[in-house]
Parts: C-alpha cells; sequence; structure tokens
C-alpha cells in the first residue's frame, strides 16, 4: 500500500466520522428542540404601535405609533431595560440601512407572554425571557399606552 492510498482511507475515515457526528447531532437537536426558534404561541389580546424618540437632552420619549400621542419619556436614568431593548432595535435598522422611525409593535399574547416585534427587521423578542422587572417595564407601557388611546376616544365621543 502506497503511501497516497493511505491518505486517502484516512481522509474517507474523517468525512465518514463528521458525517455520522452530523447525524446524531441533528437527531439530537430535533429531539430535545434545542435552537427551535421560539414564537408567540397566543392571540394578541393587547397591540400598540411604539415609536422611540432620542432626544438631544438625554431623553427617549415613547410615542403611539398611530395617534403620536407621547405616551412617556424616560430620563437619563430611567427605564434602563426599554432604552437598552431599543438600541438593540436601533442598531439592526442600522445595520440594515432601514427607517429608524417606524414604530415597533408591542403585544400581550392571549397566555400572558409579551411580545415586541420590529416590522421592518422582522426581529421578535420575548421580554418574558429577561426576567418579571423587566417584564414589568414593558407592561407598563402598554398599559399606559391604552390609558392614552382610551382618553383619545373619550375625548373624541363627547
Amino acid at each position: 500500500m502506497n503511501r497516497q492510498e493511505i491518505l486517502h482511507r484516512r481522509a474517507l475515515a474523517g468525512i465518514a466520522v463528521l458525517v455520522v457526528i452530523t447525524i446524531v447531532m441533528t437527531a439530537i437537536a430535533q429531539l430535545t428542540g434545542a435552537g427551535a426558534r421560539y414564537t408567540p404561541n397566543g392571540e394578541a389580546i393587547a397591540t400598540a404601535e411604539l415609536r422611540f424618540e432620542d432626544q438631544s437632552n438625554g431623553v427617549v420619549a415613547v410615542y403611539d405609533g398611530q395617534s403620536g400621542a407621547r405616551i412617556v419619556a424616560f430620563g437619563m436614568d430611567e427605564g434602563v431595560f426599554v432604552r437598552s431593548v431599543m438600541r438593540g432595535v436601533a442598531r439592526q435598522r442600522r445595520l440594515r440601512g432601514d427607517d429608524s422611525q417606524a414604530p415597533v409593535e408591542l403585544s400581550r399574547q392571549s397566555d400572558g407572554e409579551l411580545w415586541l416585534t420590529d416590522p421592518v427587521t422582522g426581529v421578535q423578542i420575548y421580554l418574558g425571557a429577561f426576567g418579571p422587572d423587566n417584564l414589568a417595564a414593558f407592561n407598563a407601557l402598554l398599559d399606559s399606552r391604552q390609558q392614552i388611546s382610551a382618553s383619545i376616544e373619550a375625548g373624541e365621543a363627547s
């Protein structure tokens, strides 16, 4: 047996081992659900289109994406989690060269989960993964937006 045949056999053996490992890893991932994309399970029972605006004084203002009404303003040391999530969304948009002023959608599902969806980039963020305190910050935004919308509608009805 010459040296070239030995190298070919070793290469074939290496490829065979790699194929077997790939098949085993794929089977494990399929059986355990590892790496599965997590998407909303329930139906949206409350939604809000929100637009975030960085102001020159360091304040981040949150506006209703439909009416333009101001929902809340976070000062420099306020809304840290909300600010960081929205910076991540803005960064994704900048990387893609997309519109940074388009609203995002915040939705509460029938199963109680809260999701932030960026329709521009298609990014979905499950907010419950960040713990109850951080989830409460976005729940408060959604609740505030609903109160403001109800006030606007009541004013129009009068």
